[in-house]
């Protein structure tokens, strides 16, 4: 499994197995007949507040610390669809403002020098693209950081994936795919489009081989000269302090099932000379340098095979070619990392419930937390000097804001206020709640009750939701669907069973080989313990999860009546058959063992579709047309098992949608169906209807209202 990573919460947007709500009546004595029955604006969290968010992400700090770049994301409802454009803000919270004015610009990156900010912008150049998930020609442009026009830098055949800066800002780097020729363009225009399967670049769909370009950062004489070429896939890359190498993870083959296989290697910038780093069975990724170049670092979850493993930080000196891990003691999951000139890291990592910002020493191993912020930090970027930090920030109460800190001492700052609107409802506050399971191990989890407005009484309904994975985890970030339901007066539990992340790798692998078993234990010890101290009622039980969330959920049907109503989203149903269409490393290595030959009556008996005849539970399902990652086949033959033993069932399929839903109408169909299927089986509201969508403002009328923090903490 690659290692689990974590991000700042915003909108609805559940995750998958390896690879991720409301209007209420105002007065609480109408909770059972009349809620949801009219569309009352108040001071509760809507379903609308939930589509609407404003996300802020990618916060990019200047070299000097004193100037902030982030990308903004706000709702166009009526092209379905989210608008990106670049903002830049001071670090001390003044002058906030649109940086760029096209629509879809992202990924900016400052030049080391602090002059000049690159980031890519989508073009109307005909790029050679054959597969559904072209970027659509996104290429390389360059703007003065004081302002001016953006120049486009890269007229490449295909799109530009990922760049960097090389340490002088006179030249980037840059991966892109590889292009075709105009032959073979001709020839699949013409219908020769055969995808065979697993085979070069192609894994189940097709795919091409990626490679890594040079340019020099003068759009007025910039000549591409390829670094890398041949068989190979590239993602992360990192340049060498003093620009002579480039360091780059990569694949030689596209095979959806054999990411162990991802390796880091060193490219010449010079003469294009490669020399492999690694060659092992073990998915290593993120390279970075020490300051002064001797030191090659990445993530892995070990130096030999693909363990089931949180991900650990891995340092080789170049000189004599010796590895070693950095903080084998630490138990969070790391995240982002970066060297500070005095050779030392700063690192995001998730432990428990929150996450934070750390300092390793990596000469004595020893780690120091900076922060302590109750919420989650995600993409943290320093200064050149590290004496400065900017990251995104949710927190339970706040949707996600970009802040800056001075490290030593940590004193964070506000720049950006995106959802005041939301920050002033009247929200739910998780709290940590722990319970014993049936073998007597401590299980840790969020309890969200709903807020005194929505008429909630203890003992009350209670949704039981199940994350995703089975690596994920609930994090005290800000939960939009979680706050949805709690304004219509559902609790919510969320708990970390085993074989989440942040609590080290015992915990992460305390599924192995038993999926449906200690996790189903943990789950239900759970409702039990909320039955008894008084927050549930036993009889108003709902269940939701996505991707593992919507496997458990799937299994824990199977194993239970006691819930009245379950929403289940790209589930898996029947191992054995989801072999291979599906994504499947993790269940054969870790999760159930071996393969449909040698372990088939266990992959078997942990299938949800073969124990059908137990389920009680009406069911609402949903998937993507797209998913790849848990095929929509699966969530299919639920449905028709339902169907054949007379339970009450919705299956929703949504055309053009991945893993996770994207366009923001499916968004809100989830959401408003979700909830339609609760108040219906849980409160017995059979004739429910959501508020019809209210009118929405233009998507940038109020932004320079809500964009800045104005010096506030």
């Amino acid at each position: 499994m690659i290692r689990p990573t974590f991000r700042v919460p915003a909108l609805p947007g559940p995750s998958l197995a390896l690879a991720v709500l409301l209007m209420v009546s105002p007065v609480a004595a109408q909770q059972s007949a009349d809620r949801g029955t009219a569309a009352v604006e108040g001071d509760l969290f809507t379903i609308d507040d939930a589509i609407d968010l404003v996300r802020v992400t990618d916060p990019r700090i200047s070299p000097d610390g004193t100037r902030v770049l982030y990308t903004r994301q706000t709702l166009d409802w009526n092209d379905n669809e989210r608008d990106s454009h670049l903002w830049l803000v001071r670090a001390d919270g003044t002058d906030p403002r649109p940086f760029t004015s096209q629509e879809g610009d992202g990924d900016p990156r400052w030049s080391p020098d602090g002059r000049w900010i690159a980031f890519l912008r989508s073009t109307d150049q005909d790029v050679s693209g054959d597969d559904e998930d072209d970027q659509g020609g996104r290429q390389l442009f360059l703007i003065r950081s004081d302002g001016g026009e953006a120049r486009q830098l890269t007229h490449h055949a295909t799109s530009i994936q990922r760049y960097a800066w090389g340490p002088d800002s006179g030249v980037l780097y840059f991966v892109a795919a590889d292009s075709l020729t105009r032959a073979a363009r001709d020839s699949l225009q013409a219908g020769y489009d055969a995808v065979f399967v697993d085979e070069g670049p192609n894994g189940q769909r097709r795919g091409r081989w990626s490679n890594l370009w040079r340019i020099e950062a003068d759009p007025d004489s910039a000549t591409e000269h390829p670094l890398t070429t041949g068989h190979r896939i590239i993602d992360q890359m990192a340049v060498a302090p003093d620009g002579r190498h480039v360091a780059f993870a990569y694949r030689t083959e596209d095979h959806r099932n054999d990411a162990y296989r991802s390796e880091i290697a060193l490219v010449d910038a010079g003469d294009g000379e490669i020399r492999r780093i690694t060659h092992d069975q073990a998915p290593e990724s993120d390279p970075g340098w020490s300051p002064d170049g001797g030191t090659l670092t990445w993530m892995a979850p070990d130096t030999a095979t693909w363990t089931l493993d949180q991900g650990n930080l891995y340092a080789l000196q170049l000189a004599t070619d010796s590895v070693r891990q950095l903080a084998p003691d630490f138990a969070g999951a790391i995240g982002d990392y970066g060297w500070a000139p005095d050779g030392t890291i700063d690192f995001s990592a998730q432990v428990r419930t929150t996450a934070d910002l750390y300092h390793l020493d990596p000469r004595s191993g020893r780690v120091r937390q900076v922060s302590r912020l109750e919420g989650v930090v995600g993409a943290p970027s320093w200064s050149r000097d590290h004496a400065r930090v900017t990251y995104e920030l949710s927190t339970p109460g706040v949707p996600g804001d970009v802040y800056v800190a001075t490290i030593r001492p940590f004193r964070p700052q506000r720049l950006t206020r995106s959802n005041v609107d939301v920050e002033q409802k009247d929200l739910a506050r998780p709290h940590v709640v722990r319970w014993k399971s049936s073998d007597g191990r401590d299980v840790e989890g969020l309890l969200y009750r709903p807020p005194e407005e929505s008429g909630w009484k203890a003992p009350g309904a209670l949704v039981l939701e199940v994350h995703g994975g089975p690596a994920g985890s609930f994090t005290r970030g800000f939960d939009a669907d979680a706050q949805v339901l709690a304004a219509y007066g559902y609790a919510v539990l969320q708990p970390n069973v085993r074989g989440s992340s942040g609590y080290g790798d015992a915990w992460l692998r305390g599924n192995m080989r038993d999926i449906g078993g200690g996790d189903y234990e943990d789950l239900m010890s759970g409702v039990d313990a909320m039955v008894r101290q008084g927050v549930a009622h036993p009889d108003s039980l709902a269940i939701k999860g996505w991707s593992y969330g919507g496997i458990l959920g799937g299994w824990t049907l199977t194993r239970t009546t006691r819930f009245k109503a379950a929403s289940l989203g790209a589930m898996v149903t029947d191992w054995p058959a989801e072999y291979g269409p599906g994504f499947h490393f993790d269940v054969a290595r870790w999760y159930l063992g071996g393969d449909p030959w040698s372990n088939g009556a266990f992959w078997r008996e942990r299938s949800s579709f073969w124990h059908m005849e137990n389920v009680k539970t009406p069911t609402l399902l949903f998937h993507g047309d797209r998913d790849r990652t848990d095929t929509p086949m699966q969530s299919m033959n639920f449905h028709a098992a339902l169907r054949h033993f007379g339970v009450p069932d919705r299956f929703l399929r949504m055309p053009r949608e991945p893993h996770g839903f994207r366009e923001p109408h499916h968004q809100r169909t989830r959401i408003v169906e979700e909830l339609r299927w609760f108040q219906r089986w849980v409160r017995g509201q059979r004739h429910w209807s959501a508020p019809d969508r209210r009118p929405t403002e233009s998507t940038d009328q109020a932004a320079s209202d809500s964009a800045a923090g104005g010096g506030r903490r």
